[in-house]
């Protein structure tokens, strides 16, 4: 008997989508192994409680199958979201990925400005981060710039302050982060979460 052309063809694509499935399950499950080597500070811009919650159980367990299962388990829970976010989240720590070199680029030339006046700075950073205090950091810009003109003959700066600026506007850029994941996870997303069995 001779197999229908459509029958080959359907065949053919089935096999396509199971190898497809196959790859994003892999895809998440790299993705929840690279979550758990993330700190707990790391993860708190991370706005899905569930997951967060999974991952802390995660690095409790010891035993081999009772870690597998639990992972499983958080794969389940990615599955779920836009994995975006996650992916934004692990590249933001990874030193040698383009977003985090991008990420700490945009910081950098954000303190460049400030300290040198750049009078369209301030508006750019509060369009861009909702969370931002400006008197907090006009305070830390007036401290960096102090320390930045003490003579180098007088005394050698500590950079305190110029670290603290930059520490700040990076904890901006985590909170737009969040934002923006909160946003994008649209309506219905957390009574998912709560309700992993639906998954």
């Amino acid at each position: 008997m001779v197999a229908k052309k459509e029958d080959t063809q359907l065949t053919t694509n089935e096999l396509k989508s199971k190898s497809q499935q196959k790859q994003q399950a892999k895809e998440t499950t790299r993705l929840g192994e690279l979550l758990t080597q993330l700190s707990e500070t790391q993860l708190e811009i991370l706005p899905y409680p569930e997951i967060r919650a999974s991952i802390a159980e995660y690095k409790k367990i010891s035993k081999g199958n009772a870690r597998k299962r639990q992972m499983l388990y958080i794969g389940k829970l990615l599955r779920s979201i836009d994995l975006t976010v996650i992916e934004q989240l692990v590249a933001r720590y990874d030193s040698a990925s383009d977003y985090h070199r991008l990420h700490i680029h945009q910081i950098e030339q954000w303190r460049n400005q400030l300290i040198n006046d750049d009078p369209r700075v301030i508006s750019q950073i509060g369009e861009e981060c909702p969370e931002l205090d400006r008197q907090h950091l006009m305070n830390l810009v007036r401290d960096a710039k102090a320390e930045l003109s003490i003579p180098a003959e007088q005394s050698k700066p500590s950079g305190r302050a110029f670290k603290k600026l930059f520490q700040y506007l990076k904890l901006l850029n985590d909170q737009r982060l969040t934002v923006n994941a909160k946003t994008e996870s649209g309506p219905g997303t957390d009574a998912v979460l709560q309700n992993p069995e639906t998954l």
